[in-house]
């Protein structure tokens, strides 16, 4: 999505503040669709791909809670930042445990609602490669792994059937199996166990670059140094 506009779905009961968005947004590079209801955005959700929908909290029939709700479990590409005229904090508690990536009260700051998109997209931005990078982590894995253990079996069963041909006592055999199965076990312990800490490291490493991201980027509100 390098060479693409963000979208944006704006989800509000006022025509006033869809089109306020709306206009404001498409000025700052955004591709902006609105809705009405939480009917009306999830049409729009099932048939168009949404980076960032900024949910009212107080809508008609279907709450802004309920489309957050929604949007977790069928849209969870789409990040949610949530608007309204309330500010209580049970409701931000609720919003945030959700899964909700910011909540802005009105009347709202323009610039404050740019820069809570803005942030939104940066930080599914580190998830999503954090997410890539695990992946293409645990195929590695995997293959190595298949390999070694495939590679092993195969000296194990080669190694028995010559050792018969020798006629080297079954007995015998059976012993250097065992001890070959507890090496083997062992081995697989060792490199299973430093590729486990290849992996927290990677992880630990994309969460502080995400952490780090929040703690430098000064939000509007706050004062600058």
């Amino acid at each position: 999505m390098a060479n693409q506009k963000p979208r944006v779905l704006v989800i509000d009961d006022e025509q006033a503040v869809c089109d306020l968005l709306h206009d404001e947004l498409s000025e700052r590079g955004y591709l902006c669709a609105t809705a009405l209801d939480g009917n009306e955005a999830f049409a729009k959700l099932a048939t168009e791909d949404f980076n960032v929908a900024l949910v009212d909290i107080k809508l008609p029939g279907i709450s802004g809670i309920e489309v957050l709700r929604e949007m977790q479990s069928n849209y969870p590409n789409t990040v949610a930042i949530m608007i309204t005229a309330v500010s209580g904090i049970d409701t931000v508690v609720e919003s945030m445990k959700l899964g909700a990536s910011d909540y802005i009260v009105k009347p709202f700051d323009l610039d404050r609602v740019n820069t809570s998109i803005r942030n939104a997209l940066e930080t599914k931005q580190v998830t999503s490669k954090s997410s890539t990078e695990m992946d293409a982590i645990a195929r590695g894995v995997e293959a190595r792994q298949e390999l070694l253990i495939g590679f092993s079996k195969t000296v194990t069963e080669r190694t028995i059937d010559i050792a018969r041909q020798l006629g080297i006592d079954e007995k015998e055999i059976q012993r250097w199996v065992a001890a070959r199965a507890k090496l083997d076990s062992e081995r697989n312990r060792v490199i299973t166990s430093s590729l486990d800490k290849l992996k927290r490291s990677l992880l630990a490493q994309s969460m502080m670059g995400m952490t780090e991201l929040h703690r430098y980027k000064a939000k509007p509100d706050e004062p600058q140094n």
